[in-house]
């Protein structure tokens, strides 16, 4: 796992890419490769944000993002970098609107 911490309220420093925006991946996506996922575009206020395709079913059931569902994602920040080389290994299904998982 690379070594990230927050360094404002926006920008997350990365041992391998330095400092850049955090995004915002759950913990299948990390920790497997070739998963359909979801995902929300970086707004000025919003982190890019995916989960995968079992993340999304624990939403649907959840009716929205709960404890139960973030539970399940285990959120974790990952720089812009990061984030995006670890979605080249999954498959997006679809960009969404909406709230975020730290709503």
């Amino acid at each position: 796992m690379r070594e990230s911490h927050k360094v404002d309220q926006n920008l997350i420093e990365c041992e391998k890419h330095g400092t850049s925006q955090y995004c915002i991946i759950c913990r299948h996506l990390r920790e497997k490769i070739g998963l359909e996922y979801f995902a929300i575009q970086a707004e000025p206020a919003e982190p890019a944000q995916a989960w995968c395709a079992a993340c999304d079913h624990v939403l649907e059931q959840e009716r929205g993002w709960s404890d139960v569902a973030d539970q399940h994602a285990d959120w974790e920040l990952y720089c812009s970098q990061c984030y995006a080389e670890s979605l080249e290994t999954h498959k997006l299904v679809s960009w969404v609107e909406g709230s975020s998982p730290e709503d």
